[in-house]
């Protein structure tokens, strides 16, 4: 009976120091979540996405020379990363399609500098320049949508965990790089609550504006984020109008979520996840 007794208390040892192991390991990211890795280095990470005649575009926010700043995402997971002619952008934060022109894209680095784009094989091709006239700083997102048959862009200082983010509206012509009349307004939102970038991209939907927030606390993370529906976009008489409300959360991501597109109905999330690479998950807000 002793010896059973001792045999039993050994087992049951064994199982419970498996147990601590199996805790103990490290999971992915994205073990069970539905995200796929589309790249696992720094200079990889999802700064912007937007829909494209097959797949979609996305940017990274790489500053160096020589390293990547637009590809192809096809929708298997696979990265074509293109050549951008001559001197390279810094710091690409966001990419949006342009209304009406299919295969036209704009392009926004976080001090404001934009460039309409195509693509032709590998190569980007820019068509137009511009800066945005308001809020040249910390911008993370750069949306354009069509009103009526006019282009209304969209754009937003991130904030931080103190202050909010500043959004801002205006009429845009892509084919003089001009914009009309500013809206602004400001958004907070409740979560995550530390390292806060209160709006690190956003999408609009039907006139609702959705938005990411993400919290990062540094290169190795751990990432949060969060989507929200902030509020809506119109024009009114001619001008850029905003209406926002009080954030609604539509999900949270272990990810930190600085791209967002929608192509008809199917959306997805893009994550700069810096030396965990980029990361994307197809979601249901576009409906």
């Amino acid at each position: 009976m002793v010896r059973i007794m001792r045999a039993i208390k050994v087992g049951i040892t064994v199982v419970a120091a498996v147990t601590t192991m199996l805790w103990a390991v490290p999971m992915s990211p994205a073990a069970g979540s539905g995200w796929t890795q589309v790249s696992s280095k720094a200079v990889g990470g999802i700064s912007g996405i937007a829909a494209a005649p097959n797949g979609w575009l996305v940017v990274h926010d790489n500053k160096k020379q020589g390293q990547d700043r637009v590809a192809l995402l096809d929708d298997g997971g696979s990265l074509t990363e293109l050549t951008w002619p001559g001197s390279q952008p810094s710091d690409l934060e966001a990419v949006t399609s342009v209304p009406g022109q299919s295969g036209v894209f704009a392009t926004l680095t976080s001090t404001g500098a934009g460039h309409l784009i195509s693509v032709s094989g590998r190569d980007v091709i820019v068509i137009q320049r511009f800066t945005v006239p308001r809020g040249t700083s910390n911008i993370e997102s750069f949306a354009l949508t069509d009103s009526s048959g006019t282009t209304v862009a969209l754009w937003a200082v991130r904030g931080s965990s103190a202050t909010p983010a500043k959004v801002y509206a205006a009429t845009f012509s892509p084919a003089t790089g001009t914009f009309g009349a500013i809206a602004s307004g400001k958004t907070k939102v409740p979560y995550p609550a530390a390292h806060v970038r209160q709006v690190a991209d956003l999408a609009v939907v039907h006139g609702r504006i959705i938005g990411s927030a993400t919290s990062d606390p540094g290169n190795a993370g751990p990432f949060t984020s969060a989507l929200y529906d902030l509020g809506s976009i119109s024009l009114a008489s001619g001008r850029a109008a905003l209406a926002l409300q009080t954030p609604l959360q539509l999900g949270v991501y272990d990810h930190k979520v600085e791209g967002i597109a929608c192509s008809g109905t199917s959306g997805i999330l893009g994550s700069d996840d810096e030396k965990l690479g980029g990361w994307t998950k197809m979601e249901s807000f576009c409906g």
